[in-house]
C-alpha cells in the first residue's frame, strides 16, 4: 500500500529532529532563491513575525499563497527554535503538515523522504516514527529529587519512540518568582534490569553534555511500572558536580505532568524516601586534601577509633553491654554479638574534632533499638582506660532514653 498523508486528518505530523532540519534549510534555501536574497536576514522578517516589514519577501507570505489561508509566522520561527534547542521529535499541526513540503513542490514528508537528502538510516528513523500510533508510545512522568537549596524538586519527563528518546524539563523559581527552564534531550538504553538515560543540553545551538540517570525495571517492561527508582549524576544550577536517589511517577497526559510539577505539595511518602539523599562535590580544586571539607583536618581522630571495643550503656538502675568492631579505614560499626547485627552506621567528627560520634540501628534481642553516642576524641584516641560519654536513643519498647556510656577497648 503507497504511504500518504490525509490532509483531512486531525493528527499532527511527527518528523525527527534530522528530518525537520533539512526540511527547514531547503525551505530557507527556496525561499532565498525564489527572492534573489544574498544578505542576511533577520528572523523576525525571514519567518514573518513582529516588527516585519509586510511588503518585503518573507516566508509567512509565500507559506499564505501556498495554504490559501493564515500563516502565523511566530509558529513557524518557534519550531526552528525547537530545532535548534534540539529537540529530539518536531511535531507539526495538522494545517502546516504539508505546507513545507507542497512550497518545496513534494506531495508529502514521504515523497521528500526519497528526494536524496537522506541515507538509509535516517529514512528508516523518520518511516518508523511515522509508521506507528506516537500518542500510544509517549510516555509521561514526574521526577522527584532533593535538590539545590536543601529543597525537594520536581522536573517533567517524557518518553518517546518506544524508550529509545526522552526530554526532560525543569523548572526553578528565583525569591522574585522568576522561572528558569533547563531543557534536556538523550537516548534511552536497556540492559538487563536496568534502563540509562543519557541526556544532553543546548546553549546557543551548543551541545553539551547533561546528567545520567540509572533506573531498575527488574524484567518487566518499563510501560508496567507506575514508579521507578533509581540514580542520577551530573551537575546543578551552581555548576556542581552532583549525585542522588530519583523517583519517576507515571502520568496520563503531559497536562497532568504540569499541573504536578507547578503545584507546591509534595508526597510525603516520596519526601521521606528522597529527603537529604543528595551527594554534592564542589567545583573547586583543592591542592591540599585538608582543605577538602572542613571534615578533613580531623581525619587522624577517625583513623584512631579502630578497634573492638564493648560499649556498656547505663540509665536509671539498668546496665547493658554491646561489643563492637570499628574497621579501620572503613569506619563500619560491626557487631561482635552473633545475635545481634548493626545497621545505619555512621562515625562521624563533630565540633572541630572535640566530639566523636557513633550512630547506629541494632536489630536483635537487645534493650536498645537505636542509638546516637557521644564522646570527647581525646578521651577515646588518648586511651584512657574506660573513657565516659553520653547517649541517647529508643530502647525494644520504643521509649526514648538517655545515659551515661562507658567505652572499654577489648582484645
Amino acid at each position: 500500500m503507497e504511504n500518504f498523508i490525509n490532509p483531512n486528518s486531525s493528527e499532527t505530523l511527527i518528523l525527527t529532529k534530522n528530518t525537520f532540519s533539512v526540511l527547514l534549510y531547503n525551505v530557507i534555501q527556496h525561499f532565498k532563491d525564489k527572492h534573489a536574497i544574498n544578505a542576511r536576514y533577520k528572523d523576525s522578517q525571514l519567518y514573518g513575525f513582529g516588527s516585519y516589514t509586510s511588503e518585503k519577501p518573507n516566508l509567512k507570505s509565500d507559506l499564505e499563497q501556498i495554504l490559501k489561508g493564515y500563516v502565523n509566522g511566530k509558529y513557524l520561527y518557534n519550531k526552528h527554535r525547537e530545532s535548534q534547542l534540539g529537540i529530539p521529535i518536531i511535531k507539526i499541526s495538522r494545517e502546516y503538515k504539508l505546507l513545507f513540503f507542497n512550497y518545496l513542490g513534494y506531495k508529502d514528508v514521504y515523497t521528500f523522504m526519497e528526494s536524496g537528502f537522506f541515507n538509509d538510516a535516517e529514512k528508516k528513523e523518520q518511516l518508523e516514527l511515522l509508521n506507528k500510533n506516537s500518542q500510544k508510545n509517549d510516555h509521561y512522568y514526574v521526577c522527584y529529587y532533593f535538590g539545590e537549596d536543601n529543597k525537594m524538586n520536581k522536573g517533567q519527563v517524557f518518553i518517546y519512540s518506544e524508550w529509545k528518546k526522552i526530554e526532560m524539563i525543569y523548572v526553578y523559581r528565583d525569591d522574585a518568582g522568576h522561572k528558569g527552564i533547563y531543557r534536556f534531550y538523550g537516548t534511552i538504553k536497556q540492559s538487563e534490569d536496568f534502563v540509562f538515560f543519557d541526556t544532553k543540553f543546548y546553549i546557543e545551538g551548543k551541545k553539551s553534555e547533561g546528567a545520567k540517570f540509572i533506573f531498575f525495571i527488574g524484567k518487566s517492561s518499563p510501560n508496567e511500572r507506575h514508579y521507578l527508582i533509581g540514580t542520577y549524576s551530573g551537575f546543578d544550577k551552581y555548576d556542581r558536580a552532583i549525585a542522588g536517589k530519583m523517583i519517576l511517577k507515571k502520568y496520563n497526559s503531559k497536562m497532568e505532568v504540569e499541573e504536578e510539577v507547578n503545584g507546591e505539595n509534595f508526597d510525603p511518602i516520596l519526601c521521606q524516601e528522597l529527603n537529604k539523599n543528595r551527594m554534592v562535590v564542589e567545583s573547586s580544586i583543592r591542592k591540599n586534601p585538608l582543605l577538602f571539607s572542613e571534615k578533613s583536618p580531623f581525619s587522624q581522630i577517625l583513623l584512631k577509633t579502630a578497634g573492638k571495643y564493648s560499649f556498656i550503656f547505663k540509665f536509671e538502675t539498668l546496665q547493658y553491654k554491646l561489643n563492637l568492631k570499628i574497621e579501620k579505614f572503613h569506619y563500619n560499626i560491626i557487631s561482635l554479638n552473633e545475635d545481634i547485627i548493626i545497621e545505619n552506621d555512621k562515625v562521624s567528627v563533630l565540633s572541630k574534632g572535640q566530639i566523636l560520634n557513633f550512630d547506629f540501628s541494632i536489630s536483635g534481642m537487645f534493650h536498645l533499638q537505636k542509638v546516637s553516642v557521644y564522646i570527647k576524641a581525646l578521651d577515646f584516641t588518648e586511651n584512657k582506660k574506660e573513657p565516659k560519654g553520653n547517649f541517647n536513643g529508643v530502647d525494644i519498647n520504643n521509649n526514648i532514653v538517655s545515659g551515661n556510656v562507658i567505652i572499654a577497648a577489648v582484645d
